[in-house]
């Protein structure tokens, strides 16, 4: 009976190990599995944007999207805190043509700058941190900001998104068609806005490489998410009068550019939610996504 048991407890765990070990290929090596369903399963790193804090040892990744702009203000805050109050604006006011901060060390726009300046690998004190969102969510935040809002505020602007205009489904295929030409070589020329945008939030940041050294923070729950981020900065010694003015600012206002409540963004997702074959297109876009963030991939029977 003891022997049956070894055997199925060792069988248990060589099962396990191989599937670390496929999970593992998985993504290092795509060409392994069906490559013909469509999905993206190649993790590369598209761009590196960070924002750093010294004095609280703080390192955020600039994700698209993702309360990008209002990170950006609150990274600003605290890298400079005396500074920033003396302009007595909320960390939610600015618009990212008019941010705060705009020079290095603030902002350092690739991983070499980025361990220059915090002299890694010496020092790896450094926090680093990132906010995420569901795919399809943070996808259609985009379309909606930057194919219809931007378009119709700035007539410069009216061939941004390929030229697409409001036609999601030319979007989708034209931002799918060129993640898969950065996938499939890891090339791409040249970037464009659409590119920084709609990209996989999976390959920002050399998180291929990195994710361990990030605190994951998730969009999903706005209440949630600001009480994680109080706790985290409150972890790591930023001051209780910069939290509190962070916590304030965050819970009383909003950005210019949001798009959650819009009666526009409510159209395209009910238009995504009968339109199967599109909804599969993103899915497969942003596959990576959805694995290394746990996300949960949409019924599309």
């Amino acid at each position: 009976m003891f022997y049956e048991f070894q055997v199925k407890h060792n069988a248990t765990k060589a099962n396990k190990n191989l599937n670390k070990a496929l999970e593992k290929d998985f993504f290092l090596n795509p060409l392994l599995f069906n490559i013909g369903d469509g999905k993206l399963r190649n993790i590369r790193n598209f761009n590196a944007d960070y924002r750093v804090a010294p004095n609280n040892k703080l390192i955020y990744c600039m994700n698209t999207k993702s309360m990008c702009t209002v990170m950006e203000e609150l990274m600003c805050l605290l890298y400079d805190p005396i500074e920033y109050l003396k302009k007595n604006i909320s960390i939610t006011d600015r618009m990212y043509s008019s941010m705060t901060c705009r020079n290095p060390p603030a902002v350092l726009n690739n991983r070499n700058k980025l361990r220059h300046f915090i002299n890694y690998p010496n020092d790896k004190s450094y926090n680093y941190h990132i906010i995420v969102r569901d795919p399809i969510d943070r996808f259609l935040s985009g379309f909606v900001d930057k194919c219809i809002r931007e378009r119709i505020k700035d007539n410069n602007k009216m061939k941004n998104c390929f030229g697409c205009g409001y036609d999601i489904e030319c979007f989708i295929n034209e931002i799918y068609r060129r993640a898969k030409i950065f996938h499939d070589t890891g090339e791409l020329h040249p970037y464009t806005m659409e590119d920084f945008h709609f990209m996989p939030q999976s390959w920002k940041c050399y998180l291929n490489e990195e994710k361990e050294k990030y605190k994951i923070f998730y969009y999903t729950n706005k209440t949630k998410l600001y009480s994680d981020l109080d706790d985290y900065y409150k972890n790591v010694g930023v001051p209780s009068y910069l939290r509190e003015k962070i916590q304030r600012d965050l819970r009383s206002n909003f950005t210019e550019h949001k798009t959650f409540d819009s009666p526009i963004r409510t159209l395209f997702e009910d238009f995504l939610r009968y339109d199967k074959e599109l909804t599969k297109k993103l899915v497969n876009l942003y596959y990576t996504d959805y694995v290394m963030f746990n996300f949960t991939i949409p019924k599309l029977d």
